[in-house]
């Protein structure tokens, strides 16, 4: 789904309302792709364990400038469990690969701990969640927003690996109800291992936010919220930045077909260290939708407060809904203080086929980097799926992203993947998998690196209810 799609999924809806999704729930369905968290029962118990067996070549796993080649063998397990009654959900997963290799340098890799609680009891919530996640920064394909650290941190390649713990407790009061409220607290560590690039420094993140709103009205929703995030860096040239925003908001049926969301507020940011200084001053944000026939046409304008001054953004943009396909695009401009006016774009297409499925998603965000730049992220995915036979099939999967920074650095990061995957269903739960992985990666100040893998596996699930 596109960005313009996401945005819209959410315009409107009261906060309280856009974390209805069970904390526990959420958990699994992040471990467990295929176990979507709205597919539990309302009071049921699942144990699920995913095998995988994987034998690959590649000719520069780590995408270093230097290639050496290297053969694999890789044991992937996943488990999780949940229960959930009237009440409570709880649930657990673990999982890591086991690696053998070739140059004896055996280990365990892209391990994930996660626990998590949450008690609902009609108007009011309250959960728990623990996470522990290690990522290898030499095969993510890169993301706009960093679930790790929290932040927009897009096309980060390194050889090495980034670990995070996460311990955070959320909850809400007046649930569905005329008066009520919500409240996040987290706190996350970033520790980094084996890296090269000296600016991946060790970090902790403090964040809390919380908001209370009253429905004064069936057709009006009045709010206030509150955010606060500290990040500190540990290391040479480290950066630590705070940031405090307040304000209101005013959810709004202003017709039958027409809905709106307003935000007003005062925002400071905060940065010490490597750079000392201080940006505040108000912020806004204005957004509609409104509902057509077979379509939704939105629109979006804001202006926020960020380490290098003000950036304000426009948006305007529709969804289609369309026989057997869903389209939408966006339009927009995005500007820094200090810094010319930028264009900004989205696309998204899905169309479904007799026996397959095709997707493509092109979208672009502005963001201020580590150093204060001014990025214009892009990034363009394509998806072809198709089934041969109720069987076998193959998936088709080409992504693009591009970090080009517009200030007087000039330091630009592009990257492309391709993957081809043809599957075998051997028998119920068992697939074997097999294909060819491209990878190409330039960077400003440093040389070209690519990679080619190829590899075959075994796949199995076991559930038990």
């Amino acid at each position: 789904m596109s960005f313009l799609s996401l945005n819209a999924a959410c315009l409107n809806k009261p906060r309280r309302l856009q974390r209805r999704v069970g904390i526990a729930g959420a958990l699994v369905a992040l471990s467990f792709g295929v176990l979507r968290a709205q597919e539990i029962p309302e009071s049921a118990q699942q144990v699920i364990l995913d095998v995988s067996q994987r034998l690959e070549w590649s000719d520069n796993p780590d995408l270093e400038t230097v290639k050496e080649d290297r053969f694999t063998s890789r044991t992937r397990l996943q488990l999780g469990a949940f229960k959930r009654t009237r009440t409570d959900e709880l649930s657990f997963s673990l999982g890591g690969d086991i690696e053998l290799r070739n140059d004896q340098d055996n280990e365990i890799t892209n391990s994930n701990l996660g626990l998590g609680w949450e008690r609902d009891v009609r108007h009011a919530r309250t959960g728990i969640t623990f996470d522990f996640r290690e990522v290898d920064l030499g095969t993510t394909t890169g993301t706009f927003f960093n679930n790790d650290t929290q932040s927009i941190d897009f096309g980060t390649f390194d050889s090495g690996n980034r670990q995070t713990s996460t311990l955070a407790l959320s909850g809400a009061f007046g649930v569905d109800a005329p008066f009520g409220g919500s409240y996040d607290l987290s706190q996350r560590a970033i520790r980094y291992t084996d890296t090269i690039d000296p600016s991946l420094l060790d970090a902790d993140r403090l964040t809390l936010d919380g908001d209370i709103y009253a429905v004064i009205h069936p057709r009006v929703t009045l709010g206030l919220d509150a955010s606060y995030s500290d990040f500190d860096e540990v290391g040479p040239d480290d950066l630590d930045t705070t940031s405090s925003r307040i304000g209101t908001y005013l959810d709004l049926e202003i017709s039958s077909r027409l809905n709106g969301r307003f935000e007003l507020g005062w925002e400071e940011v905060e940065e010490s260290g490597r750079n000392n200084n201080v940006e505040d001053g108000a912020v806004f944000d204005i957004a509609l939708t409104r509902d057509l026939p077979r379509s939704e046409l939105t629109f979006d304008l804001r202006s926020d407060i960020v380490a290098s001054g003000r950036r304000g953004e426009f948006r305007v943009g529709q969804i289609l809904d369309l026989p057997n396909n869903e389209f939408s695009y966006s339009l927009g401009l995005s500007r820094l203080e200090d810094f010319d006016t930028e264009p900004l774009f989205g696309l998204g297409w899905s169309q479904a086929l007799p026996r397959g499925a095709i997707t493509l998603d092109f979208e672009q965000r502005a963001t201020a980097g580590r150093d204060n730049e001014n990025l214009i992220n892009t990034r363009m995915s394509f998806g072809y799926r198709q089934e041969l036979t109720v069987r076998s099939g193959f998936d088709v999967q080409f992504s693009f992203i591009d970090s080009n920074d517009r200030s007087s650095s000039d330091l630009d990061t592009k990257r492309y993947d391709l993957d081809l995957t043809y599957r075998y269903a051997l028998a119920q739960d068992w697939d074997l998998t097999s294909g060819i992985s491209l990878v190409s990666l330039e960077e400003d100040g440093t040389s070209n690196r690519d990679a080619s893998t190829v590899f075959v596996g075994l796949e199995k699930r076991f559930v038990w209810n």
